[in-house]
């Protein structure tokens, strides 16, 4: 085997598949994939250098010169991530088609017994995405090196498949993760990067598909998992049924604060904004007048995401043997553990933004003055919760964990609830963890506050006049669109299992606590990468000061 020295892009000559698996073609393999691999849209890790990749799995497909393949990739910094690559070998036209097609998923030029040809991203071949859906439809079984990759159906796969053939196609949404869509009936995700034991998505969408029978999901059908010969156990794949659906909450959210904002940009201030949304909710709705006028589709479809909220939250309380998802009480060291984490991130962010100050403009520097001077003010109320009585504060559950309008779709006036797999900056065990219901409700109320900002600041690239009249309006609709949200999800709840979030004051507490922790975490993020945002989370620690 060997790599010509006289042509820029990498030259192997070699059988097969099975020869850049087994040293020495694994040698001259890991030495492609440190190029290779921070050049690919799905890999989370940038900014790192890498230092070295080691082939440590594979399962090879029987007669596609295609495998699955495990490496673990150590950085500069000695860290190390495991990451799945599905990898084939193409000729003739096929790899032709691929080098106009998908370039950035070539890994090298071959020479074999075939003729010239390329080894790539085996998701681009169909013969490889039909032998991935055939593992989960026959819960087929592959050898690897250290284990089998197991496919399992779920209940639901029958019914949603269907007889007909279903041709694959790889998706263009997904960044951390690749899909892979059948026909208009299924939709697989790859996880790329990997960590030992159940993902998160997995787990959720079986209990929420089989168990609580939850109907405002995609459904779960199946999933493929390697599993060692030591008992552990990580999940590689997932299937879904798809659903069909006008796009995201987020761009929806964006094209109706777009009309909204040009149905009032002529109109008087508002002389109140209204209130910031709080516990306990009005069981009737505050949103008249103005409001009501323009924002009316958006203020209903808040209050019907509120109860879908609700409704998702009491499904993941469903009474079950299964201990992953039985719902507990609240402990002293639960509420304890939260406040720790309030804190670290209090901190984090503080720190960055005296750091940054300088570089902020505006009403940015009020702000960032405002919250840097309540320093004391703040880390009291991080920290009020670990002092409380536990039994005040409801249950903990699993949770979404990542919740946000770009996580659920429009769907025929409704909504569909999208990935289960928390936030993949954090360790397995800290998105398996059971918490409170209000963290996602935080979650997605700071996500209405990034939407009526960020389409003010669309609206004022092209009409900046004009968009100086609207700042009180974007403020009215943020109060009046939480609320909603609010008022309709407390209603769900109560009428249910009215013991699932806590009481006033309790919820509110808990809830500004963790308002406090995503905006801190938005401000980190904006302050790192987007200077021009850091006003919106910056806004949000203000009001709750306020």
């Amino acid at each position: 085997m060997r790599k010509a020295g006289d042509i820029t892009e990498p030259l192997l000559n070699i059988a097969g598949i099975e020869d850049l698996l087994a040293a020495p073609g694994s040698e001259i393999l890991q030495q492609l994939l440190i190029t290779y691999l921070p050049h690919q849209r799905w890999f989370g890790a940038k900014s790192k250098i890498i230092k070295a990749v080691e082939v440590l799995d594979s399962a090879q497909f029987s007669g596609l010169d295609g495998a699955l393949v495990l490496v673990q990739i150590t950085y500069d910094d000695n860290s190390t991530s495991t990451y799945q690559l599905p990898l084939a070998i193409t000729t003739g036209e096929d790899a032709a088609r691929l080098r106009v097609s998908d370039p950035a998923g070539i890994v090298a030029t071959l020479i074999t017994p075939a003729g010239a040809a390329i080894l790539h991203d085996a998701v681009a071949r169909e013969p490889i995405r039909q032998a991935i859906l055939q593992l989960i439809e026959t819960n087929g079984e592959l050898r690897t090196g250290i284990g089998t990759l197991q496919g399992r159906r779920s209940s639901a796969f029958a019914a949603i498949r269907g007889a007909d053939p279903l041709p694959g196609r790889v998706g263009s949404a997904e960044q951390s993760n690749t899909s892979i869509l059948y026909g208009a009936r299924l939709i697989m995700k790859l996880f790329r990067r990997l960590q030992s034991g159940e993902n998160p998505d997995t787990e959720i969408g079986r209990f929420l598909t089989e168990s609580a029978q939850f109907a405002r999901i995609a459904p779960f059908l199946g999933d493929i998992t390697l599993r060692s010969r030591s008992g552990e156990s990580t999940t590689i794949a997932m299937l879904q049924g798809l659903v069909e659906n006008e796009g995201d909450g987020w761009q929806w959210t964006l094209d109706e604060l777009s009309r909204f904002y040009d149905s009032v940009a002529t109109l008087p201030s508002p002389r109140d904004v209204g209130a910031s949304p709080a516990f306990p909710a009005e069981k009737d709705s505050l949103a008249t007048g103005p409001i009501r006028e323009h924002a009316g589709l958006y203020l209903d479809a808040a209050a019907l995401l509120g109860r879908r909220t609700a409704e998702m939250h009491l499904a993941l309380a469903t009474p079950t043997e299964n201990p992953a998802f039985i719902a507990e009480p609240f402990t002293t060291s639960d509420l304890t553990a939260d406040a720790s984490r309030i804190d670290t991130q209090l901190a984090l962010s503080l720190e960055a933004l005296e750091r940054g100050m300088s570089r902020l403009t505006g009403v940015g520097v009020e702000h960032a003055a405002l919250v840097l001077g309540r320093r004391n003010d703040l880390f009291s109320r991080a920290r009020a919760i670990a002092s409380a009585a536990p039994a005040d504060f409801g249950q903990r559950i699993r949770i979404h964990g990542d919740y946000h309008l770009g996580q659920v779709l429009r769907s025929r006036g409704d909504y569909t609830i999208l990935d289960f797999e928390g936030e993949p900056a954090r360790t397995l065990a800290a998105r398996r963890a059971k918490q409170s219901p209000l963290k996602d409700v935080a979650g997605m109320l700071r996500s209405f506050s990034y939407g009526a900002y960020a389409a003010l600041n669309a609206f004022a690239e092209g009409r900046p006049e004009e968009a100086k009249n609207l700042e009180l309006w974007a403020g009215l609709w943020q109060n009046a669109v939480s609320t909603e949200f609010l008022r309709a999800y407390g209603i769900a709840i109560d009428a249910t299992n009215p013991h699932l979030i806590p009481q006033p004051p309790q919820a509110q507490l808990l809830l500004h606590a963790y308002l406090l922790e995503k905006a801190l975490y938005e401000l980190l993020y904006e302050l790192d990468n987007r200077q021009t945002w850091v006003r919106i989370p910056l806004a949000g620690i203000v009001t709750l000061l306020q």
